[in-house]
């Protein structure tokens, strides 16, 4: 199907290992500043209200909610190389612009519009599933796991010294060079691997009589609920840790606290190439969300630092399992013609989670308390196993979905 196939193993892993270069320099960018945007806005621009987090985060996911699913949709049209390097080009110039910002609203704009390019590095890791084969799904899932955590944890030290820099917004012109660096990268190494366009694939799965529309959805809403809970508990952790009445840890302490879940989920690599098995995914995925509902009762209910650790190391661990196994899913219920498109839609769902996140958070901080949205997680948690258990893990035969349908004109 690609002329990747063709290539010396040795190329072969060396493109790979180059796109997820990309994903690491994507999610390094996008979680930068994440664990102290209350802290950046407050420096940067003045901005003391903790509610503009709330704001600026749910901004930022509605524009990749938007932009997801045409991304997906111009992969069955255009060779998916192309649109990642316009996507590549795009996140460059955007990310220079936003060091330029002298005010937190122009700010937000010039996220946005990084957001509607930036967006299209979703098709970079359908790209390496496709490249990789099907009997590495699980060990290139469990890598993406862990190069995207490698990232969060670069990040959150980088954002903890970029709040020390006297001109922190700087820092977004050396973002941008990498940006131009992967471009330039992706085009040498990719030029004679071909992507074809998804109509241009005929697929080798034979349907099984499932109903694309009602699989995409069930598992959509799965996705959706599984990144509300988990995105609650990010946007004020480190206000968590630092509070005087929990644990009054200084944010050094705090910024590392928040890092272990990361570090945690590099270490469940092992375990997940392993355990991550098509015939398995589904006790893999009802136990890991047993143990997160745990884990998250245990951060919310304590006042021992003790506690809290172990409980952000459980955590870290079964995030990273329970994420993968639902990836894992999506990828083995779709067809090879429709895997960008129905990924683009699946990340949709997701944001439509992160994009409730943050205001969900804000509100619960207000009217109740810090620990407020660990213990909210830990119940939709609940809610998402039961409607996993009774849909998309409901039967072991895989499902195939393939792509919607295009009316012929």
């Amino acid at each position: 199907m690609f002329d990747f196939f063709n290539k010396s193993k040795h190329q072969s892993n060396f493109i790979i290992w180059t796109l997820f270069t990309c994903v690491f320099i994507a999610w390094f960018t996008e979680v930068l500043l994440s664990p102290f945007y209350p802290q950046f806005f407050r420096k940067v621009f003045g901005v003391e209200d903790l509610a503009y987090t709330g704001y600026y985060i749910f901004v930022c996911r509605l524009a990749v909610v938007l932009a997801s699913p045409l991304w997906g949709l111009l992969a069955r049209w255009f060779e998916v190389k192309h649109l990642l390097y316009v996507g590549q080009a795009g996140t460059a110039v955007m990310t220079a612009l936003m060091a330029t910002a002298t005010n937190a609203d122009q700010f937000l704009f010039y996220t946005v519009l990084l957001l509607l390019f930036k967006s299209s590095y979703l098709l970079v890791y359908t790209l390496i599933i496709q490249l990789a084969g099907e009997e590495k799904r699980a060990s290139v899932a469990g890598t993406y796991q862990a190069v995207s955590h490698g990232a969060i944890i670069a990040a959150t030290i980088a954002g903890a010294w970029m709040l020390d820099l006297e001109a922190p917004l700087h820092l977004f012109y050396w973002v941008a060079v990498t940006d131009v660096f992967q471009l330039g990268l992706c085009i040498y190494l990719l030029k004679e691997t071909a992507t074809p366009p998804q109509v241009a694939i005929k697929s080798e799965k034979p349907s099984v009589g499932v109903n694309k529309i009602s699989f995409i959805l069930a598992i959509g809403m799965v996705i959706l609920t599984f990144q509300l809970a988990n995105n609650l508990v990010r946007p004020y952790f480190t206000e968590y840790a630092i509070d005087s009445d929990r644990f009054g840890v200084s944010l050094m302490t705090s910024s590392f606290l928040f890092l272990i879940p990361s570090v945690m989920a590099i270490a469940a690599l092992p375990y997940i190439r392993s355990a991550c098995k098509p015939q398995r995914l589904k006790q893999v995925y009802c136990l890991g969300m047993v143990l997160l509902v745990v884990s998250l009762y245990l951060q919310g209910g304590t006042n021992s630092l003790l506690l809290l650790i172990i409980g952000r190391a459980l955590y870290g661990f079964y995030l990273a399992v329970t994420e993968t196994a639902l990836e894992l899913k999506l990828f083995s219920n779709s067809s090879e013609n429709a895997i960008h498109l129905n990924y683009s839609l699946a990340s949709s769902f997701a944001n439509v989670g992160r994009l409730g996140a943050p205001l969900a958070a804000s509100w619960l901080v207000s009217g109740y308390s810090l620990a407020a949205p660990f213990l909210a997680a830990a119940s939709i948690c609940i809610i998402n196993l039961l409607f996993a258990r009774f849909t998309i893990f409901q039967n072991a035969t895989a499902k195939v979905a393939h792509p919607l349908p295009i009316p012929k004109k």
